[in-house]
């Protein structure tokens, strides 16, 4: 939810405030270009990357330079997909753009913004956990849309030198005793999902009108509950740092960033339900054809081990491609749930609700009390 979306990191970033057309398009997807995928070294261009941060965090890439030393990144951050939406329709160029399934993979292929993939191109989508390839929006009529390279579930963070009972339940966000000191995160299917569970509701993506209505007016009963609505890693790292908030939504990978940095925040799971979210990423049918085998390069190393390794080790993410788990120790498995892709007992698979125009109103309605 984001999924990363919190889980996102404050990276340098070259940003790419071109105004252009806006991504989407009847053309055809543009003809392959020139470049041995045999020889990485000999593939060239320049792709730009619009993502959530840890996309391009320095580190993960590493790799990436080293094997493809000749292909120029231009990257550019957004906070959400619902971001990332608005500003592509505004016009915002971007050659490979990062996804999540539960905010708003789906509607990106149907707005056009990503062109279909030939997977014959895709060197690992063979290795990919067949039940990530069948989430909504990953493929549409037959045709592969993005390759999804990251996943993970959302749960409870909290500060345990403050917090020593540790939260067994989405309704401790609401916990009168943490009154002002808690946090959630600022997206509309996060918030109203978690807001569900606290109300019994086993199936949020399923709310009647009249669900939705009233964990519309419980959340904005409980406004007060909340010192803030966070946007991202960075934004909720601080806040847990200075004290302001000791418990909010959030994930595994950012209680494990912040223990390092010395803030002892701890991850639990809500007894309610583990939301599961799911990114990727896809190309642009406006991108270049001289910049087409570096976008596909791009998209391979996302799914090969190195950067899947990083990921789960760092950043505490379940991974997309199934080599995994024999390419980690033991430890790095238990930790990241590698082994439990899709098969959590109380797991959640995000994805958008029927009706997400509605729930985008009903969280900018909270927002707004």
């Amino acid at each position: 939810m984001s999924r990363r979306g919190s889980v996102r990191f404050a990276a340098t970033a070259v940003a790419l405030m071109l105004v252009a057309t806006a991504c989407g398009s009847d053309d055809p997807p543009p003809a392959a270009s020139s470049g041995d995928a045999s020889d990485p070294a000999s593939i060239t261009g320049t792709v730009r990357l619009y993502s959530y941060s840890d996309g391009f965090d320095p580190d993960y890439m590493e790799t990436f330079y080293e094997t493809y030393p000749n292909i120029e990144l231009e990257t550019a951050s957004f906070s959400s997909n619902e971001e990332a939406v608005a500003k592509i329709q505004a016009g915002f160029e971007a050659d490979v753009v990062n996804s999540c399934v539960d905010e708003a993979t789906l509607e990106m292929v149907n707005k056009g913004m990503y062109m279909p993939l030939d997977t014959a191109r895709l060197e690992n989508w063979d290795d990919i956990w067949p039940g990530m390839k069948e989430l909504p929006g990953v493929q549409v009529d037959g045709q592969a849309y993005i390759v999804p390279v990251d996943a993970g579930t959302a749960g409870i963070m909290y500060n345990a030198d403050v917090i020593t009972t540790p939260p067994t339940s989405w309704k401790d966000l609401f916990d009168p005793q943490y009154a002002g000191r808690a946090s959630l995160e600022d997206l509309a299917i996060t918030a109203l999902d978690v807001a569900a569970l606290a109300n019994g509701i086993e199936n949020p993506l399923e709310m009647t009108d009249e669900e939705l209505q009233m964990v519309t007016q419980y959340l904005i009963d409980h406004r007060d509950q909340f010192r803030t609505f966070y946007k991202g890693q960075a934004d909720i790292r601080a806040q847990f740092k200075s004290g302001e908030v000791i418990i909010s939504s959030g994930y595994p990978g950012d209680a494990k960033l912040m223990r390092r940095d010395g803030t002892n925040v701890q991850f639990a799971a809500a007894e309610e339900g583990q939301m599961l979210w799911t990114c990727g990423y896809g190309i642009s049918p406006d991108i270049a054809d001289e910049n087409l085998d570096a976008a596909y390069a791009l998209l391979n190393w996302y799914t090969s081990l190195p950067p899947q390794i990083y990921a789960a080790t760092n950043f505490n993410y379940l991974t997309s491609n199934k080599g995994i788990i024999d390419a980690v120790p033991p430890k790095v498995v238990e930790e990241a749930a590698l082994d439990s892709l899709f098969t959590l007992d109380n797991a959640i698979p995000a994805s958008p609700p029927d009706n997400r125009e509605a729930w985008i109103a009903a969280w900018t309605e909270v927002k707004a009390s």
